[in-house]
């Protein structure tokens, strides 16, 4: 059966600390009035373009428009899931992106098919300054109040969902002025986030602890009977210098035995060649990749979650398939191709 996900996948490139001193997070009032409006900040969206997070005081107010924005919620599974929205336009977009991930705020109305906000109920958004590449947050106290077994999905989507604009490389979270060294809860310890953390974090048949490499593979859950959504997994793999190879070998394996996702990459596949030049990764598989369609064609959700996988695990922008030393003959992956802009469009 052919499966489609979640609306459609635009192939355009999307490239997805602040010390304050004082004892507050907001610093000395001679340095800053408001922590949502520090002087000569900005927030680039995911796309490069410049969206300040900052509103100039006394600027007219513009017309209502739509943004797409990247959310990270939990699936049916319990998995932490990005998921692109449509949402009003606004002047402090990372802002806004937090607070649709906060259970029984305004998300609420747009979920369907088991999907669920991560952030607990009550939460708000009190703060946030993006300096230096660094996002910091201030929750208020309600932030604190979640099970144990939430705790590592809280980070994950806090850290993901701001780590999506491209001017953010690492976040720092703080709950009503206080900065956190460690989660209320399990005490996981917390200082700087970045995306090296991980997402969905499981360890690899075969891999000792400590000595691992990481990759993120894109495998996929399904939404209904024709619908599918990409789902990151991070996956602890034995150490290894060849991150591009070892991705590939891992999504070919598919996710672990119980596990809900799948993968559209058919497990006889042979990986004949990974080699990466710059922001290039150049991709050889065996015939079995085409083995789709009766046999005429890859299957389009199988070499998304190759270039999902590469560019997130490689940091390459573009990734070119091959089909036994050869190009595929016609589609969208005949040329290198780039990160798709938005992920899971949400469409129920």
């Amino acid at each position: 059966m052919k499966m489609g996900h979640i609306g459609k996948m635009t192939t355009v490139l999307g490239v997805s600390a602040v010390l304050l001193s004082g004892c507050g997070l907001y610093g000395p009032e001679t340095e800053t009035s408001s922590i949502d409006a520090p002087p000569q900040v900005s927030v680039d969206q995911p796309n490069g373009a410049v969206s300040p997070d900052v509103a100039v005081q006394g600027s007219e107010q513009a017309v209502q428009q739509t943004s797409e924005r990247t959310v990270y919620l939990l699936d049916a599974n319990g998995y932490v899931v990005p998921v692109s929205l449509t949402l009003p336009k606004t002047e402090g977009p990372a802002k806004q992106v937090l607070s649709y991930m906060v259970k029984g705020g305004p998300v609420e109305s747009m979920l369907r098919g088991g999907f669920s906000a991560v952030l607990p109920q009550g939460t708000e958004v009190k703060g946030l300054v993006i300096k230096d590449g660094v996002a910091t947050v201030d929750f208020s106290k309600e932030f604190k109040t979640y099970e144990e077994k939430d705790e590592k999905k809280i980070l994950d989507a806090v850290t993901r969902a701001l780590t999506e604009f491209s001017n953010v490389k690492t976040v720092q979270i703080w709950v009503n002025g206080t900065p956190l060294t460690e989660m209320p809860v399990a005490s996981t310890p917390i200082t700087q986030l970045d995306r090296s953390h991980g997402v969905n974090l499981e360890l690899a048949e075969g891999a000792m602890p400590g000595k691992t490499s990481a990759v993120t593979v894109y495998f996929q859950g399904q939404l209904d009977d024709q619908r599918t959504y990409y789902v990151p997994v991070t996956r602890l793999v034995p150490e290894t210098a060849d991150i591009a190879k070892a991705t590939v070998e891992e999504l070919i394996k598919g996710p672990k035995q119980g596990s809900q996702l799948f993968s559209s990459l058919l497990r006889t596949t042979r990986v004949l060649d990974v080699k990466q030049e710059k922001d290039l990764i150049t991709v050889d598989l065996s015939s079995d990749i085409l083995k789709y369609d009766e046999g005429k064609e890859a299957s389009p959700e199988a070499l998304q979650s190759l270039v999902l996988s590469l560019t997130e695990s490689t940091g390459a922008k573009q990734v070119q398939l091959l089909v036994e030393g050869k190009p595929l003959a016609n589609g969208a992956f005949t040329k290198p191709v780039s990160r798709p802009l938005q992920l899971n469009p949400i469409a129920f």
